[in-house]
């Protein structure tokens, strides 16, 4: 048991570390000014990938995607480490209507550095395939209970 937690404990700062050097790029960006939900509104299909989402490989960390200069962008509202929350993790998504994925990079924690994703919708919320071939890698996230799905309404 103590092996297990000495390990996870690793793995924590080790992920804080990778994590680290990148808020320094974060606090200039627009992901360290994450807006609420509630002045999120959704105008239009692209905008479905809005709101709060929890990767299933990070189950303590809630990541709002919203949009900023004509694309998206992903940064971390809650984190088990304080130090990661306005952290950058997704950047230049872009909705392609063809496909009705979106494209863009996400923050590769073993990387340390950003890879190129994919996202498709789900029905219990998206898939995202991020980096490329056989380095690629698939994971489901799912909408944080409590925040309300930004998909477009009719008007009234």
């Amino acid at each position: 048991m103590a092996y297990f937690q000495l390990h996870r404990s690793l793995t924590l700062l080790a992920v804080a570390v990778c994590l680290c050097a990148v808020v320094g790029h974060s606090r200039n960006s627009r992901a360290a000014e994450v807006p609420s939900p509630a002045r999120q509104s959704a105008a239009s299909p692209a905008d479905a990938i809005t709101g709060d989402w929890r990767p299933s490989d990070m189950p303590d960390v809630d990541v709002r995607i919203f949009p900023a200069n004509g694309k998206y962008v992903g940064g971390i509202v809650k984190a088990a480490n304080p130090a990661l929350v306005n952290t950058e993790m997704l950047r230049e998504i872009e909705y392609v209507p063809a496909s009705q994925s979106w494209k863009g990079e996400v923050f590769a924690l073993k990387r340390g550095m950003f890879v190129p994703m994919t996202i498709r919708m789900t029905g219990s919320g998206f898939e995202m395939v991020a980096g490329a071939g056989i380095l690629s890698r698939t994971i489901e996230w799912v909408r944080v209970d409590g925040a309300a799905s930004n998909v477009p309404q009719p008007a009234p």
